[in-house]
């Protein structure tokens, strides 16, 4: 399945069906928290891993709709298995648009095959901004040596490489670091709610010694602070509308089997709550055609900040309307998806750019009079 020659309409309908089929059946008899190794072998074979990769080094170079359309479609039956490939994607792109000729050659091939699947190690906590990360690197000799604490590390127990970024001299850097060699320490599984099967741990780094030629990507003092700003969040607007509509179907599916036995005053209100979680999933939708389509007359551009504000707090309002529609059996009964898509949902605000800084960047423009 790998390769551009396959149709956009024939990929995206083998990923739903993998969505639809292995997903579901696997996580109907495995536990949540475990990590799944037979849906990542299966993302291999679709060609999941080198989606964004250009065919001159081995993958199928897709599209940003279809890109898109792939984290929909994880999104709708497992939001770990979004993340987990929306990161190896995104450093995919960061290879590509900053690594050296001979770093692109290397490693692309083997992050498209899925052989080497990569995560990132960026966050600090109370850190908003990639200049002052309190990680750095710094040269001794012709080695590089790098040390530092990072957190909220996806993939990072699984992952054949961590990119860690961090400070060097002026310049923010990224260090392309193998797990199991010497000066990494993964942590303990961090505990939460939700996102789980796909480690999330932190990462500190002793002393950890690298190839400054060949390991930094872009070579020595390549900088990534602009980059690392201006991320683009539109991947989680169509992770929270793949929510959405499979919470949606989810419920109605459920009401539908029901409702018929229910007084006219009961059905009246099932209506009403319907009416409202389907109003809610349209708005969602709304956001996501606008943010496809360039502006218009007098309407400015829907930023992609605004949209992942949005559609990640609306999609938290209409998981938590569909569980209680579905009552007992919303919360605990035969309807297994409708809780995980509750408890994954409430990480979507916080990942990516949190809702609260993209929410103060758009209020800071406001402001100072610029276009949102």
């Amino acid at each position: 399945m790998r390769g551009s020659a396959v149709r956009a309409d024939v990929w995206l309908s083998d990923v739903g069906a993998f969505v639809r089929t292995d997903v579901e059946s696997y996580l109907a008899s495995h536990p949540e928290d475990r990590y799944p190794d037979v849906l990542v072998e299966r993302l291999r074979q679709l060609g999941v891993f080198g989606a964004t990769v250009p065919v001159e080094y081995g993958g199928s170079d897709r599209p940003a709709p279809e890109v898109a359309r792939l984290g929909y479609e994880l999104a709708s039956g497992w939001q770990s298995l979004a993340a987990l490939t929306g990161t190896h994607l995104k450093l995919c792109g960061q290879l590509l648009r900053h690594g050296t000729e001979q770093q692109r050659r290397t490693w692309l091939p083997l992050m498209a095959r899925g052989e080497r699947v990569f995560a990132r190690a960026y966050h600090e906590q109370g850190v908003a901004d990639p200049a002052a990360l309190r990680s750095t690197a710094a040269l001794h000799g012709g080695t590089g040596r790098l040390s530092g604490h990072k957190s909220w590390v996806t993939n990072a127990r699984h992952a054949d490489r961590i990119v860690a970024v961090v400070r060097s001299g002026d310049a923010v850097i990224g260090v392309v670091t193998d797990p199991r060699r010497p000066g990494v320490e993964i942590g303990a599984e961090l505990p939460r709610p939700g996102m789980l099967g796909v480690s999330l741990t932190e990462v500190t780094y002793r002393d950890y010694e690298f190839d400054p030629d060949t390991e930094v990507i872009g070579g020595p003092g390549h900088d990534l602070t602009d980059a690392l700003r201006g991320y683009d969040v539109t991947s989680y607007v169509a992770r929270a509308l793949g929510s959405a509509d499979a919470v949606y179907a989810c419920a109605l599916r459920f009401v539908r089997k029901s409702v018929h036995g229910r007084p006219a005053e009961a059905r009246g209100a099932i209506g009403l709550r319907i009416g409202e979680l389907a109003t809610r999933r349209a708005a969602m939708h709304a956001v996501w055609q606008c943010l496809q389509q360039p502006a218009a007359g007098n309407h400015p551009p829907l930023a992609p900040g605004a949209a992942k504000v949005f559609t990640t707090a609306t999609l938290q309002e209409l998981v938590r309307a569909a569980a209680l529609l579905c009552g007992g059996t919303g919360y605990a009964g035969p309807l297994p998806a409708l809780g995980r898509h509750y408890r994954d949902a409430l990480a979507l605000p916080i990942i990516g750019t949190p809702n609260d800084t993209l929410l103060s960047l758009i209020g800071e423009r406001e402001l100072a009079g610029e276009d949102a």
